[in-house]
């Protein structure tokens, strides 16, 4: 009896018990993409991480660089291809090869990027002692001596500019007066003076050196078709003299000027800058007295 009743009430407490419910199996489309997924994830990981590299490279990131023009530069880790590198690149060719006037040239031109222009105007001046009518030589000395002038114009702008403002005396009272002078001869105004003159007279020389630089690429081209050109630009580089110092420093600069238009108008008296050359001349001539022409 009481193992009757023991059964009869498992019976009744397993029936009062809910049923749990089975999950029911992942379909086939389901199982189908999870499948793929599992296969190819790998690979994925793989191309991100490529992708990944790829960027790091092409856009320089940690590296120093610039990206992959650097890389095709040799500038991966940076300063590969660096200014002070390139000269001592070219200096090596040049001691290989003594010869080699574009090395020269090139040379030259990474000094002037790296503002030593002493060292751009004497590595051209080396090139000219190989080949003394080297157009390319002396046009781009010449270019850099015009430049040096055109640096040192503003220079003493500058300087002029300054010492007007530092030397402004009431309305009324005359500079050359005793009283403008007291006031303008202040320890300030006397240097600021010092520094105006010192400006103006290494802007006159280097402007003498310009043209003494045009005259040279002139007499190398002499008789070929560069020449016309060539006697354009030292007339130029003289009227820029003229413009800015007038006739100060005396005539030189205008008889160079005029010279060099007359050569000019010679070679190409039709040419397309003839009919400019013709009325500054005919203007240049007039600030020449007869008899010192």
């Amino acid at each position: 009896m009481a193992r009757g009743a023991a059964q009869a009430q498992r019976k009744r407490q397993a029936q009062a018990q809910p049923k749990k419910k089975q999950k029911a199996a992942p379909s086939w489309e389901e199982q189908l993409f999870f499948s793929r997924l599992r296969r190819h994830a790998k690979v994925i990981y793989v191309l991100l991480a490529l992708v990944f590299a790829i960027g790091f490279v092409a856009f320089g990131v940690g590296s120093g660089s610039t990206g992959i023009g650097d890389i095709l530069r040799g500038n991966f880790f940076g300063g590969g291809s660096s200014t002070s590198s390139r000269i001592t690149d070219q200096q090596k060719k040049i001691d290989a090869n003594p010869r080699d006037i574009q090395a020269y040239i090139t040379l030259s031109s990474y000094y002037q990027q790296d503002n030593k222009d002493a060292q751009a105007v004497s590595t051209l001046e080396r090139a000219a002692k190989v080949e003394p009518k080297n157009l390319d030589v002396l046009n781009a000395l010449a270019r850099i001596k015009r430049g040096q002038a055109e640096s040192l114009q503003n220079t003493w702008a500058t300087a002029e500019n300054t010492l007007a403002e530092s030397n402004l005396t009431p309305p009324g009272l005359e500079p050359n007066s005793t009283v403008g002078q007291a006031l303008t001869s202040d320890p300030l105004s006397q240097q600021l003076k010092t520094a105006a003159s010192d400006a103006y007279f290494k802007m006159t020389s280097a402007f003498t050196s310009a043209e003494n630089a045009y005259k040279r690429v002139a007499a190398a081209a002499r008789g070929t078709p560069q020449e016309a050109n060539t006697q354009l630009q030292l007339a130029s580089v003289a009227i820029e003299a003229i413009q800015t110092t007038g006739l100060s420093g005396g005539t030189g600069d205008v008889k160079t000027a005029i010279a060099a238009y007359e050569r000019y108008l010679k070679l190409e008296p039709n040419g397309v800058s003839a009919k400019q050359a013709k009325q500054t001349l005919t203007q240049l001539q007039a600030l020449i007295p007869k008899s010192q022409r």
